[in-house]
């Protein structure tokens, strides 16, 4: 305001050069005042030097409005001056355009890392849920597992338990020595566990090979326990050796010899002294079977 009222003094104390004009450049003249005053208006604050200079160049014009020549030279000037603070105009404006898409990116950017790790989070989570829930299928597998295999044991126990303790599993002719012989007392323990029948070459103890391997070819926790209660029971034995034989598996004769060593391995660590303890093939037991041969066992012990 201040600026535009310093104008129209200028235009007062020159008023009668003014008159003196033609009506053309008074026209031109009074239509660069109103640009000015437009430009003070319309837009941000004008820099004091800039407003100066303009202002300087108004009253050159005003000055110069009877020479024709000269007020054409100013009012360029001031033409170049207004050109000159529109184009700062812009560039101030293109600058703060650009300062806030800058800001803009910086917050998408904090934006794109927090979602980044969110995502890793969930997908942590996720991981974390699926490998629980596979732990978790993998121990129902095992629980169910042993419960069939308990209720197994049961029904092999029920079924023993209907039978007279002095009845003797029954072996082929060739090779049992009498078909009403006795079990010694530690084999009628013995059918607790296994399949016990005596004859000619010894005490035979025989069960399932499955009932003491796991899928992995190793030791189950349930074959560990039963082979322990065996042992307990053969250190009561007079057997002068105890054979480990395990029948031919569908992986080849090497996956029966190192079941066999298992469980000689087991009975060693139960305390069945090692020096009775041997492997011997087992060539001839019924598919999926193992047995340990009591060597010269007395049948009547």
């Amino acid at each position: 305001m201040r600026a535009h009222a310093l104008i129209a003094a200028t235009l007062l104390f020159t008023w009668p050069v003014l008159a003196s004009a033609d009506v053309a450049t008074t026209r031109v003249l009074q239509q660069s005042l109103q640009r000015l005053h437009n430009a003070q208006r319309s837009g941000p604050a004008i820099p004091p030097e800039t407003l100066s200079k303009l202002q300087e160049t108004l009253q050159m014009m005003t000055r110069d409005q009877v020479d024709p020549g000269l007020f054409q030279v100013d009012k360029a000037i001031f033409d170049a001056r207004m050109a000159g603070l529109q184009a700062q105009r812009q560039r101030s404006h293109q600058q703060t355009s650009l300062h806030k898409l800058q800001e803009q990116v910086q917050s998408l950017s904090k934006q794109h890392q927090a979602l980044q790790s969110e995502y890793a989070r969930l997908r942590q989570q996720l991981a974390s849920k699926t490998m629980t829930g596979a732990q978790t299928q993998h121990l129902q597998a095992e629980i169910q597992q042993q419960k069939q295999m308990l209720q197994a044991e049961e029904q092999h126990l029920a079924n023993l338990a209907k039978q007279p303790q002095s009845t003797v599993s029954q072996a082929p002719s060739s090779s049992v020595s009498s078909s009403n012989a006795a079990l010694p007392s530690y084999g009628k323990a013995l059918t607790v566990y296994a399949q016990v029948r005596a004859a000619s070459d010894g005490v035979h103890v025989s069960m399932p090979a499955d009932s003491l391997f796991g899928s992995d070819n190793r030791l189950s926790q349930d074959g560990e326990q039963r082979l322990q209660a065996i042992s307990r029971i053969l250190k009561q034995s007079n057997a002068r050796e105890i054979l480990v034989r395990v029948a031919p598996q569908p992986l080849g004769a090497n996956a029966a010899t190192q079941r066999a060593e298992s469980i000689l391995r087991s009975l060693r660590r139960n305390g069945v002294p090692d020096q009775s303890l041997a492997l011997a093939t087992g060539s001839g037991l019924p598919a999926g079977s193992a047995e340990l041969l009591l060597v010269n066992a007395s049948p009547t012990s």
